[in-house]
């Protein structure tokens, strides 16, 4: 497969992921009765376009650099890491004001950047699987 189709199809797979669990999450919290008092789609695009960026990167990385294939896993570490830092500086206001959350809406906040993790880690497994 050549990298452009990587790009699109990981790249297309985001997007639909982001659609189908925001609307599922959605449906969900209608069911439950349950009213956020922050805008959900905020968190969804945080974590789509965070989860892009680090997946088009560990997809093009080993293609362009393949003495970093060994220090992909080390790296992927750091992005979530960087990932959960950048989250909690974007959503300061939010996160750090004197409000009290729910559980539900706490798990509403992090449902987002978890769906899109588990796609960035089967992402880096086919990688690390494809190079060895």
């Amino acid at each position: 497969m050549n990298l452009t189709k990587l790009l699109t199809t990981a790249a297309l797979i985001i997007l639909g992921l982001g659609i189908v669990f925001y609307f599922l999450h959605l449906g969900v919290l209608n069911v439950l009765n349950v009213e956020l008092p922050y805008n959900l789609l905020n968190f969804y695009l945080f974590g789509a376009i965070s989860s892009l960026i680090i997946c088009l990167t560990f997809i093009t990385l080993p293609e362009l650099l393949p003495e970093l294939h060994d220090k992909l896993g080390f790296m992927f570490l750091f992005s979530i890491f960087a990932k959960l830092l950048l989250l909690a500086l974007i959503f300061r206001n939010l996160l750090f004001s004197d409000t009290v959350f729910t559980r539900m809406e706490r798990l509403s906040m992090l449902i987002p950047i978890f769906v899109f993790l588990i796609y960035e880690v089967l992402v880096l497994t086919r990688i690390l699987k494809k190079h060895s």
